[in-house]
Formats: structure tokens, C-alpha cells, sequence
């Protein structure tokens, strides 16, 4: 009896001890199970974290390439650039050189047709001597271009040129043997330069070879008039008789 108590009283201390293990066992289980989820959180969390990462490394592997396509394009814009420029100031050494050239053949144009308006018949004296002024100030100003100095001077060439054939009539004033008269001036080209006083009394036409102004009389007075007249566009076109000194 008293064996079976030891018995009896070993085996629950034996089992005592076994249920201590078997806790420990569950325990540390539990815990390795705890551990293994969170490992595995862990590696689920590594691998969200390498995917975005991952995206990362390719969007900005894609913005390097287009950042590489973009500065390797504007390499060539501003070396396109540069080469426009050194062409500009190639050209601008030419045009200085140009410019160096022309303005003498400018400036001899400009006396070459003052010079001119000096040997013809004198109408419209004024407006063609202030011309002639205009050209010439021009070719001392320096922010008008070489360009626009050959075309001024070019179109009072082509002024004076159209004067040698055309005819018009205007109001001046005439110096007649020592008077000065006021008149109506009619000029056919440069073939005749005639005038009429407003009263109709003095008819009068220009002397080239003696630069002077001489009057004129004989059945002459109504053709000047008439001449006024076609020229005014008062009347149509006609044939008129006057007076040519040649």
C-alpha cells in the first residue's frame, strides 16, 4: 500500500513535470508561430517595398533616358545656334566691308545728280534741290541702313528720270528782264519750259543755252493756255504749236 502511494505519488509528480514540458512545448511553438508570422509580414512587407522600388528604379531609369534625349538635343540646338551666330558676324564683316565700298559710289551718285539738277532747265527748283539736301544728310546718318540710303537715292533718279517725259503745270515765279513775275509754268519734258502771267498779258519761255527766261509773242498766247489747260486736264489731249529753242 504504501509502495502503491509512491507509486502514485512519483507518477503525478511525473506528470506534473510532463504537463510543465508539454506547456513549454505549446509555449514555445506559439512563439515560434508568432515569430514565423511576422518573418513572413516581414518579407511581404521587403517584397511591396522591392516592387515600388523596382518601379521607381524604372520610371526614373525612363526620365534619365528622356533627360539624356533632351540635353543631347539641345547640345545640337546650341551648337546650331552658335554656328548661326559666327554666320551673322561673317556677314556682318562682309556688310561693314560692303558698306566701306558703296558709300563713296553713294555720295558720287548724290553730287552726280545734284549736278545734274544744276545743268537742266530750272522747274521745280525747290523741291529738287530739298531732294538732293535729303540724300545727302542721310549719308551721314548712321541709323539708316546702306539698303535704304540706295533705295531714297535711287528713287529721285527715277523721279528726275520721269520728268524727261512727262508734262505738268504748276505756280512759281519767273525772273524777266530784271522783274520777277509770278506765273503758271508749263513744262513738256525737258524739251520746253514756258509761263503765263495770271492776267494772260506776258507769255514767256525759258532760254537753256542762255539760262534765262525770254518772252514770247506772236499768236504763241492762246497755245500756252491751251497747254495750261491739257495739262490741268481741262481739256483733252491735243496737238499745240510752241516755240523749241534748240
Amino acid at each position: 500500500m504504501r509502495f502503491f502511494l509512491v507509486l502514485l505519488s512519483s507518477f503525478a509528480i511525473y506528470a506534473q513535470e510532463t504537463q510543465v514540458d508539454l506547456d513549454n512545448v505549446i509555449s514555445a511553438e506559439a512563439t515560434a508561430s508568432s515569430q514565423s508570422s511576422a518573418r513572413q509580414e516581414n518579407i511581404n512587407k521587403l517584397d511591396e517595398e522591392f516592387i515600388t522600388l523596382k518601379a521607381d528604379i524604372q520610371f526614373l531609369s525612363q526620365e534619365l533616358d528622356i533627360t539624356n534625349a533632351y540635353n543631347n538635343q539641345l547640345k545640337k540646338l546650341i551648337q546650331s545656334q552658335l554656328d548661326e551666330i559666327d554666320s551673322i558676324n561673317e556677314q556682318i564683316i562682309q556688310l561693314d566691308q560692303t558698306a566701306r565700298d558703296i558709300t563713296p559710289f553713294l555720295s558720287e551718285m548724290v553730287v552726280t545728280l545734284e549736278e545734274l539738277i544744276t545743268i537742266d532747265i530750272p522747274f521745280l527748283m525747290e523741291e529738287r534741290v530739298e531732294r538732293v539736301s535729303n540724300l545727302a544728310a542721310i549719308l551721314d546718318r548712321a541709323d539708316v541702313s546702306i539698303s535704304e540710303k540706295f533705295r531714297q537715292i535711287f528713287e529721285a533718279y527715277q523721279i528726275e528720270n520721269e520728268f524727261g517725259r512727262t508734262i505738268e503745270s504748276y505756280k512759281d515765279e519767273i525772273l524777266l528782264e530784271g522783274n520777277t513775275l509770278s506765273a503758271d509754268i508749263f513744262r513738256i519734258g525737258r524739251i520746253g519750259l514756258y509761263a503765263r502771267t495770271p492776267d494772260g498779258n506776258t507769255n514767256a519761255m525759258y532760254h537753256p543755252k542762255n539760262r534765262e527766261w525770254i518772252e514770247i509773242s506772236g499768236g504763241y498766247e492762246d497755245d500756252i493756255l491751251a497747254a495750261l489747260r491739257i495739262s490741268r486736264k481741262e481739256l483733252p489731249p491735243n496737238l499745240i504749236n510752241l516755240p523749241v529753242v534748240k
